[in-house]
């Protein structure tokens, strides 16, 4: 198989021997997902011919509502029988290393097909492979000479992307050192304790393609766990040693004479230092700063007020008089979390969010099931290849418009009102008895205008009891008592909770002077950022940012996908500089301003330039989409394999 530009893989992970315990595979395949099941058992013994054994007996049943939601697999009892023998005889006896079975890109696209029910197209391959853990990224630069000892990364911040820097900075030959403001890594994972905290992107997907985790303990992992899963990363890959602790960059300047960056920081102790890098990769996202409800009045409050992203930890609501404000994903899921311990809960909404009910599945992953992802070669690349798939460009078509439906729905295609019909019967089937609140959870704009939201199980049911009141008056302002409605009604309270999201910083809170002094601030006017492939800027050489402008893939997938395709398309640049014995590697204008003009073609007929009556940070001030990515994500990643070497100059 190749890779985009005829590059063939020529780096893959090791794969050791394996011999199972038989009682335990045994038992573990009892309810494992039949169409994994035949195509590890092709890994295991390199017989593709068994894919025409056993494929045609593998049944689907796929619920209904959009198509993230995933099939039932299964297979009658006496061929299911077959197929176990099959994986027992091949592994369980004396220690087999198993058939990777990835060369032949027909071949893979068809046990792919298999794996999610549904036709693959080859131009997916690649990606898949990669973002299912079976290769690791594949360099396409071509890596005749390794980095310079003075060649040292400054990676600011030690979430998930600073962490998978680091990784990729140790794997490209490259020094490194990151800077964490915090104490702890993690980022938004070690930031946000409230209670009821969740992923809302499937665990078995939301990891790293070169870590894959098969400890996860539920389907939706708890804040918690996932800040888990990150310190087992960076203790396997020797991160934390490079990590510069509580230390916040206060500015970057790039030093022409010396052809480096100068990054000025500040320790807990108030100390400040400055340090000198070849290149910057930014890597603390663009939600840092917690946003307050505006509100007049805010601070005269006589009770306790709580951001969600500050949350205390003895904190007590048991008995008191909360209001939680805001809508969204955290809100939903802090609502849920401790309606049945407050003495009485105000939920105070802008505007409602377009919510799905529960995943159907368990909540908990089965101990077989995690043994098998833990053991059987390939079962997690494959349990993770169908997850991906379920909620990545299979759902593109949700946010991309049909003028002629739009001139007769509310939604903005058919694709787009199979989500609408979903989440209305969501609405339909909890609050059928009370029409008040049916109403006021009702959007009146089309769904992915604003972020979908994944009710925890809790939260509609949660607005039906009888301590919990939804609010949609105006709040007017805060006083000493409580808050006060447009209606002139006081709801005194004991907390308030500000649920209410974080500022959309795009670096601006760092001073970042490039060539001639220029201030990235002044290029980006605060809020309007533009740049080439969202991660790299005119007169701002080496330095590359990992959360940019339109590279947040809107309609699926997770962060995780945009950190590790724009992870390796910067240390393809990195390398291109490596290369051409360069200091030096700078996007042109020109390419800059091409690439643009083509992302604002791409989001002309997309959900939020359609549904402007959606209250959505994905816009900017003056109503420019500048958040998420229009492409599919197969392009984005496409697009990502490689720098095009007439749209930088190298010096």
């Amino acid at each position: 198989m190749t890779e985009p530009g005829g590059a063939p893989i020529t780096e893959k992970f090791d794969i050791e021997p394996v011999r199972l315990d038989r009682d335990r595979l045994r038992a573990s395949l009892a309810d494992a997902d039949a169409a994994i099941m035949v195509l590890c058992a092709v890994h295991a013994t390199g017989d593709t011919s068994l894919l025409d054994r056993f494929a045609p007996l593998v049944e689907r049943t796929v619920p209904e509502g959009p198509p993230a939601r995933p099939a039932v697999v299964s297979m009658s009892g006496d061929r299911r029988a077959e197929l176990v023998d099959v994986l027992v005889d091949a592994l369980c006896g004396d220690p087999v290393t198993p058939h990777l079975i990835i060369d032949d890109p027909k071949m893979f696209v068809s046990m792919a097909a298999l794996a999610v029910g549904a036709p693959v197209d080859e131009e997916f391959a690649s990606l898949l492979l990669e973002q299912s853990g079976f290769v690791p990224a594949q360099p396409v630069v071509k890596r005749t000479r390794r980095p310079e000892s003075n060649q040292r990364i400054a990676i600011l911040g030690a979430g998930m992307a600073g962490i998978a820097a680091g990784v990729y900075a140790d794997r490209s030959g490259f020094d490194y050192e990151i800077f964490e403001r915090s104490n702890d890594i993690g980022g938004t994972w070690r930031t946000n304790t409230y209670p009821g905290v969740a992923v809302d992107t499937p665990s078995l997907y939301y990891s790293y393609s070169f870590d894959l985790n098969a400890e996860w303990s539920r389907y939706y992992p708890v804040g918690g766990e996932y800040q888990e899963y990150l310190r087992r990363v960076v203790d396997r890959f020797g991160i934390k040693s490079r990590i510069r602790f509580e230390t916040e960059v206060t500015g970057l300047e790039w030093i022409e004479s010396d052809q480096q960056w100068e990054v000025r920081s500040i320790d807990a102790g108030g100390e400040t230092s400055t340090a000198r890098f070849t290149a910057v990769i930014t890597a603390f996202g663009y939600l840092n700063r917690p946003k307050f409800a505006d509100v007049p009045g805010r601070e005269t409050f006589s009770g306790t007020t709580v951001h969600t992203a500050q949350w205390p930890a003895d904190l007590d609501v048991a008995g008191k008089r909360v209001a939680v404000i805001g809508a969204g994903a955290t809100s939903v899921q802090v609502v849920g979390a401790i309606a049945d311990q407050v003495g009485t809960l105000s939920f105070f909404q802008r505007q409602p969010h377009w919510v799905m009910p529960k995943n159907t599945q368990p909540a908990a992953v089965p101990d077989g099931e995690r043994w098998l992802l833990a053991n059987l070669p390939f079962y997690n690349q494959w349990f993770r290849l169908r997850t991906y798939w379920g909620a990545s460009d299979n759902m593109y078509d949700v946010v991309r418009a049909d003028p002629e439906w739009m001139s007769s729905h509310l939604s903005i295609s058919p694709a787009n009102d199979a989500v609408m019909q979903f989440c209305l019967g969501h609405i339909h089937d909890t609050f059928s008895d009370r029409p008040d609140l049916a109403a006021a959870m009702t959007p009146d704009y089309a769904p992915a205008g604003k972020r979908l939201v994944r009710d925890p199980g809790n939260f509609y049911s949660s607005l039906k009891k009888p301590n919990v009141e939804v609010i949609t008056e105006r709040i007017e302002r805060i006083v000493p008592e409580g808050i006060v409605t447009a209606d002139d009604r006081t709801h005194e309270l004991d907390i308030i909770v500000h649920a209410t999201g974080f500022t959309l910083d795009y670096l601006s809170p760092i001073e970042i002077l490039g060539r001639d002094g220029v201030a990235l601030n002044d290029v980006w006017k605060g809020d309007d950022p533009f740049a080439y492939l969202g991660g790299t800027v005119p007169r701002f050489p080496n330095l590359f940012v990992t959360s940019g402008p339109n590279t947040s893939p809107g309609h699926g997938g997770g962060h995780n996908f945009t950190v590790e395709a724009v992870l390796h398309y910067i240390f393809e640049c990195l390398q291109l500089l490596v290369e051409n014995d360069g200091r030096a590697i700078e996007v042109t204008a020109d390419a800059t301003d091409e690439y643009n003009e083509r992302v604002a073609q791409q989001l002309e007929n997309s959900v939020w330039n359609t549904q402007t009556g959606a209250n959505t940070y994905y816009r900017n001030k003056a109503g420019r989409v500048t958040l998420p990515s229009p492409w599919r994500m197969v392009d984005f990643w496409t697009m990502l394999r490689t720098p095009d070497e007439d749209a930088f100059t190298v010096s």
